[in-house]
């Protein structure tokens, strides 16, 4: 049995559909999927804080989010200075109770501690955070989605920790030179008066 030229192009043809096809899915499938991720970040406004982010960085809403985590995660590990005891572990909140709905680029933002407390609770050993999820609003029931992360805090380690808070020391400056101006404007219209 000989296959002739216009079965090949027939074939070749059905082959390239199938391809167009599976390349559109992923395509289609990359900008509407969510994808939650957990990391580590210095707080750029409160000096020394070192924070906890959950993010959907996908294009899609993200539901019924649950963690898996490597170990147990420290809570409020707050200390500079690596302290005596070891700080708690964290028995409640999004990562522990999981999250039910996140909206494309929403951010949940945790204060979880200090370096040092959280040097004392981690070591040198990073901590695996797997996200589950479902696409929100999904017909398939099993259109489910995990990704994994990595938390750390030993990179954190000699890090510039100053008060960056420009918006505030700037307030502060403004509400200074403002009672300044007050008090010149009131020995102005005192001398105006002719008090003295």
């Amino acid at each position: 049995m000989q296959i002739d030229l216009a079965n090949w192009i027939s074939v070749f043809i059905a082959l390239v559909a199938t391809a167009s096809a599976a390349i559109t899915y992923a395509v289609y499938r990359s900008s509407t999927d969510p994808e939650v991720i957990v990391y580590v970040d210095t707080d750029k406004k409160r000096p020394s804080l070192i924070i906890l982010i959950i993010e959907n960085i996908g294009k899609g809403p993200a539901e019924n989010i649950s963690f898996e985590t490597s170990r147990d995660l420290p809570e409020k590990a707050f200390s500079i200075v690596e302290p005596q005891s070891m700080p708690e572990t964290m028995i409640s909140g999004p990562i522990v109770d999981g999250i039910p709905f996140l909206a494309p680029g929403q951010k949940i933002i945790i204060s979880w501690g200090q370096y040092g407390g959280l040097k004392k609770y981690l070591g040198v050993n990073n901590i695996t955070v797997k996200a589950k999820y479902r696409r929100a609003n999904s017909m398939f029931w099993f259109n489910r989605s995990s990704s994994s992360s990595q938390l750390f805090v030993e990179a954190f380690y000699g890090t510039d920790i100053s008060d960056a808070n420009w918006d505030k020391k700037i307030s502060e400056t403004l509400i200074k030179t403002n009672e300044q101006l007050k008090s010149i404007d009131k020995a102005i219209k005192k001398l105006g008066s002719g008090e003295s």
